[in-house]
Formats: C-alpha cells, sequence, structure tokens
C-alpha cells in the first residue's frame, strides 16, 4: 500500500508487471521490479502524490 500526506492509503499494482509500487519523496510512485514511474491524483483531496 502507498499512503499519501493527507493519509489517504491505497494499494497499488504496476501495470507492466503487476508487482506492488512503492513510494519515496524523492522518487515518487514507482515500480522496484522493473523502474516504470507513475503520477496518480489523490481520490481523497485530488492533489498529485
Amino acid at each position: 500500500m502507498i499512503r499519501h500526506e493527507c493519509g489517504y492509503e491505497e494499494p497499488a499494482y504496476c501495470k507492466k508487471c503487476g508487482r506492488p509500487l512503492e513510494y519515496t519523496e524523492r522518487r515518487g510512485i514507482y515500480c522496484p521490479n522493473c523502474g516504470h514511474r507513475v503520477t496518480i491524483l489523490c481520490p481523497q483531496c485530488g492533489k498529485r502524490w
């Protein structure tokens, strides 16, 4: 599960390989397996993840 700064948590998976995504402030949301980077809008507050 990845957690947004507003407190919202959501399980997110890579569309390329299906593995769980990880979040770090420096890299943002990415797949540790294939390196795919993702941008998601938070459904709770509407800000970019």
